[in-house]
């Protein structure tokens, strides 16, 4: 029996979808590409509008204020060259050393890899290579579900493709399929986008077991001719044309070289579910109509026009549209520029760790940082169970011995520091304002800089509303016992979250109605204490924007990321992989 997303009879009420005004999709390629798993895991903050309209293939927008897509030329994927090489290391025998040679190279569509990328890169390749299941034999192609249908259906498709992303791999007899799908971290790290509820029943992980089992070998088409077809491969052998009696998907990690089965099924058990889970969430994408603004903004060609995207030209004072478009927050500020006194400029730091490469030695994650994001989330956690109801010392965890909250265990040397912020909060909830009725943590806000052509990213610690207006709350734990002098306009060089927070609750991103809208800050510490900022006075708004442009001027320049050796590297979380001389060597014709 037949599954496809168009199969699927349970939400074809939803099935229509609307296409940004003014597009155009060809009807001589109604395509509709789907990756099952990954396009289904809307908890990790994608835009379901972006996911629909990206899976339609050849979709065509009307030209807008700015380039729809302009895209980095730079890497942005951290395991894509660890892909490219695994390729040719497993389907063209080629010699590890001159397969990572070749996928780190430059080519007519991208430059050379960055030296700490390629360092990364050298060392996923050997870890992955360690795990990789050595009784079964990799596939050339993917598997890929394919519906073909007579006539265009409500979404105006005429063909469908399931697809999964990872690599696969089959036995000789063709009785086993698996699919490994490399990562980024530890066997045994959280993961970010891990759902509530029984693991196996996940619609991402029924979606991508069923493209698994019931798919047939493709090849999919190269980024360029990305609305073409994907093509049989028929050169893959009986073994993979054969139906599987066993299905797995596991994960491997690129860091220890471990392997963790996700699921092992018979087809049987993975069409239950498929139809049962996966189909109706795939139905459910691929109509998807909300609009997210967020990190996907980035490299959305619709993000020019897009309705729910706010615009706010010059808030970083750049005069400059020609750069790639990029996504930048105050934290990419600080990794590129470094933080007042405690460390130097870097550009390769920010570019590494944009690239999200791993911090296998855990030092971003020091005990205070353990303990500031605690106190955040004990404090989120108490307004979350007792909305409207003000914070009591007594509310704050018992600082004996160390404790918990979320992710988040604080170690006994920071607990008793770490419950005395949490208690410290209580002279300054703004439950204690009867005028309060509702307080929103971590809240993320995205604008586009048509000037700079940036999507500026802000995570709010907290906002809350008085009467009509929202208050904008910066939530700093400092275990210092003289602070920085909170006033003045020094504060927004010292804290450039307030300079962002100054322009953005002034803003019809944040505040409908301005009359009431103020920035606060609050520093829960030996020395804290309530410092309130006037958005509107005018020299807090040229001495925020200074600040912002400082910030990010010098990073939105920049498209090389050049490494700046110092005594910051000693405990720079990317300094594992910035190895530009052992790197370089690599690169070098000929190495």
């Amino acid at each position: 029996m037949e599954h496809s997303i168009e199969a699927n009879a349970t939400e074809r009420h939803m099935a229509t979808w609307t296409p940004p005004p003014g597009s155009t999709w060809p009807t001589s390629n109604r395509l509709i590409r789907m990756f099952a798993g990954s396009s289904l895991r809307q908890d990790s903050g994608r835009c379901p509008y972006r996911t629909a309209m990206k899976a339609r293939t050849g979709l065509r927008l009307p030209r807008g204020p700015l380039a729809a897509y302009k895209t980095d030329p730079r890497e942005t994927f951290n395991l894509g060259p660890t892909g490219t090489a695994l390729d040719l290391i497993e389907h063209d025998a080629i010699e590890p050393e001159e397969a990572l040679r070749r996928a780190l190279a430059a080519t007519a569509e991208r430059p050379a890899a960055d030296p700490g990328l390629a360092a990364w890169t050298r060392f996923a390749v050997e870890h992955y290579s360690r795990g990789r299941p050595r009784e079964l034999f990799p596939l050339a192609g993917t598997w890929v579900v394919v519906t073909k249908l007579e006539r265009q259906d409500a979404r105006g498709a005429k063909r469908y493709e399931q697809c999964v992303w990872g690599r696969s791999y089959i036995s000789a007899d063709g009785l086993v399929r698996e699919l490994c799908v490399p990562v980024a971290r530890h066997k045994d790290e959280e993961r970010s986008d891990r759902n509530a509820g029984d693991d196996a029943d996940r619609a991402d992980r029924a979606a991508a077991a069923y493209v698994v089992g019931f798919g047939d070998p493709y090849r999919l088409p190269g980024q360029r001719s990305w609305s073409s077809d994907a093509q049989p491969f028929q050169d893959a052998g009986e073994a993979a044309w054969s139906r599987p009696q066993e299905v797995r998907i596991s994960e491997v990690s690129c860091l220890d070289g471990t392997r963790r089965e996700l699921l092992r099924d018979s087809p049987a058990e993975i069409e239950r579910r498929y139809a049962d889970h996966g189909a109706p969430q795939l139905t459910a994408a691929v109509s998807g109509k909300t609009f997210l603004p967020g990190n996907d903004c980035a490299d959305c060609k619709y993000a020019p026009t897009c309705p729910a995207l706010k615009r706010l030209g010059g808030i970083l004072g750049i005069e400059d549209d020609a750069q790639p478009r990029r996504s930048w927050s105050v934290t990419n500020g600080r990794s590129y520029m470094g933080r007042p006194g405690h460390d130097e400029s870097c550009p390769a730091r920010e570019r590494l760790r944009r690239l999200r490469l791993p911090d296998p030695e855990g030092r971003s994650l020091t005990p205070h940082v353990v303990r500031g994001h605690a106190v955040h989330a004990w404090i989120q956690q108490c307004h979350e169970n007792r909305p409207g109801v003000a914070c009591r010392p007594e509310d704050a965890p018992d600082g004996t011995t160390s404790w918990s909250v979320g992710r988040w265990t604080v170690p006994q040397e920071q607990a008793e520091l770490g419950a005395q912020m949490v208690a410290a909060h209580a002279r300054h909830c703004p439950y204690r304002l009867s005028s309060v009725d509702e307080v929103i943590h971590e809240r993320t806000l995205v604008l586009h800089d048509t000037a700079a052509d940036v999507l500026v990213i802000a995570k709010t610690d907290m906002l809350y509303r008085d009467g009509p207006s929202w208050v904008y709350r910066e939530t700093k734990t400092d275990a210092r016992r003289r602070r920085p002098l909170d006033t003045g306009t020094g504060i927004f060089r010292e804290r450039p979250q307030l300079a962002l927070a100054v322009l953005l609750s002034t803003s019809s991103l944040v505040n409908d109605d301005t009359s009431g809208a103020r920035v606060e800050l609050e520093v829960l510490g030996p020395a804290g204490g309530l410092t309130i900022i006037d958005p509107f006075d005018p020299e807090n708004r040229m001495a925020a924007r200074q600040a912002l442009h400082e910030l990010s001027a010098a990073w939105h320049a920049d498209t090389t990321a050049q490494t700046r050796p110092g005594a910051h590297c000693l405990t720079c979380d990317m300094a594992v992989w910035c190895q530009p001389t052992a790197s370089s060597e690599l690169l070098a014709p000929g190495g």
